[in-house]
């Protein structure tokens, strides 16, 4: 237990060491919410750290799948951010349950698991650093790809909140609906006989 009580103080420091640098941003093509997180004076973490940290905060890696979202997220970058796109995980890596066959150029997925789509740098990926780079960052603007190793080389990511399916919303609204009709009969007089 106290190995668990450290663990969460330990990810609980990371995440207030590393800042917000605006609210929130919905972008309106998809309805979907965007958060620019850096801690450029703090150090840099690995993909796994980030991607760690993003499911904590209630999100995901950001997962770019359209040359629009990509324009809308390095534009994100840099209103909100260092400016500076080659410091920035994104939400892709190299799945290698996919294929036995995986480099460099193949077998690369979105956290989410939607449908894949890049923006490669030109001559990326290139698997460098002895075939260790299956992880995805941005390279220089306006928004290329980059195959990277995981290692704390980014000190900034982007946390991308997707909308709750509609059927999620019933459900919890229908539940709602029941704790506020179980309190209205827990509230009303009863009368003794």
């Amino acid at each position: 237990m106290k190995n668990l009580s450290k663990f969460t103080l330990a990810v609980l420091a990371t995440a207030f060491a590393f800042t917000a640098n605006a609210d929130p941003i919905v972008w309106d093509a998809n309805g979907h919410t965007y958060e620019v997180i850096t801690n450029p004076d703090e150090g840099s973490i690995t993909w796994e750290e980030a991607r760690d940290m993003a499911d904590d905060l209630g999100g995901h890696l950001v997962t770019i799948t359209s040359w629009a979202e990509n324009q809308f997220v390095a534009w994100l970058v840099h209103s909100y951010g260092t400016g500076d796109l080659q410091r920035y995980w994104l939400g892709g890596y190299q799945d290698f349950s996919l294929s036995d066959n995986c480099e460099p150029a193949s077998c690369w997925a979105w956290v989410t698991g939607e449908v894949w789509w890049d923006n490669w740098y030109m001559y990326e990926p290139n698997d460098g650093a002895g075939g260790t780079q299956h992880y995805l960052h941005y390279w220089a603007s306006p928004g290329w790809f980059d195959d990277m190793e995981n290692r704390d080389v980014m000190d900034s990511f982007i946390i991308e909140y997707s909308v709750p399916e509609p059927g999620t919303l019933a459900l919890l609204g229908l539940g709602l609906l029941g704790i506020a009709l179980t309190r209205r009969m827990q509230m009303k007089p009863q009368r003794i006989v």
